[in-house]
């Protein structure tokens, strides 16, 4: 993921390499303690931090409207731009960098709402910092298939088309844990009911039920799927990799700057970390 980086670290551990290397020799005046010492002494480490413009001047360099993310058939894909997929992976052929995972029914209570088709508005949609929280908005039209029960009616079946609408996932940052958390999911859906029952007689029963219900359908269970998401390392890893590439983007230097590890915090409207190089 960082193969830029690769080339401007590697004189340095090409340096600390030799210095191995003429302790194993055993030369005179290189034991471990003093090359140890030598090394700590050329180590710069500093305070850092990435702030609101900086994700700002970030999305706009990676082209973050040029990607895409659908989902259809249970599956959803994002295709970075040209641009992300060359600071990521060193190849601007973003095609080459798909990412693809599975999208299961979002199930709550007496309701079953699978995703038919959807696709993200990346021209609206972007990150806020603000205080201990990073909120990100996602744009997306589309539509759902929503099996619910309905008093009366029983068991019915209905398409919901999506208009412009919106999700917002607020993150916080777990210090102890080193996992990003949400702490709420927010929906605003305009949608327009039909199909309902196959022929449509049901359409604006499930309208009605839909504008008091859908927020509550999906909220909840998407944090919940979400957060099982983000538990684990390997999302860590991605979120300080990432952090560490705006970093150096405003303040490059050879060899480029690395996080320290355990120290990385969300305040402030700011996510504070330690680097060294």
């Amino acid at each position: 993921m960082l193969k830029r980086f690769t080339a401007k670290i590697a004189p340095l551990t090409l340096a600390l390499g030799i210095g191995g290397a003429l302790v194993a020799l055993g030369l005179p005046g290189c034991g471990s303690e003093d090359v140890d010492s030598v090394q700590q002494q050329l180590l710069e480490t500093k305070a850092a931090t990435v702030v609101q413009a900086d994700f700002n001047s970030f999305l706009t360099a990676v082209n973050l409207k040029s990607c895409t993310f659908v989902i259809a058939g249970g599956t959803g894909t994002f295709t970075p731009s040209s641009e992300l997929s060359q600071v990521l992976y060193g190849d601007p052929n973003g095609s080459a960098h798909k990412l693809s995972f599975s999208v299961p029914p979002i199930g709550s209570g007496s309701a079953t709402v699978d995703i038919t088709s959807f696709e993200a508005e990346m021209a609206t949609t972007g990150i806020t910092l603000s205080g201990a929280n990073a909120t990100v908005k996602l744009a997306f039209h589309g539509q759902l298939h929503v099996n619910a029960s309905i008093p009366v009616f029983g068991k019915v079946a209905a398409d919901v088309q999506i208009k412009s609408s919106s999700i917002s996932i607020v993150l916080g940052y777990d210090t102890a844990a080193e996992r990003v958390r949400v702490t709420s999911v927010t929906s605003k859906i305009v949608h327009t009911t039909k199909n309902c029952g196959g022929s449509g007689w049901c359409n604006g029963i499930v309208d009605g039920i839909l504008k008091s219900n859908l927020d509550s359908w999906i909220n909840a269970p998407l944090q919940s799927t979400l957060n099982d998401a983000f538990d684990n390392d390997g999302t860590a890893q991605d979120l300080q990799d990432l952090l560490t590439i705006m970093y150096n983007r405003k303040d490059p230097s050879t060899p480029a700057w690395t996080m320290v590890p355990h120290t990385l915090s969300l305040a402030s409207s700011a996510f504070k970390f330690n680097v060294q190089r």
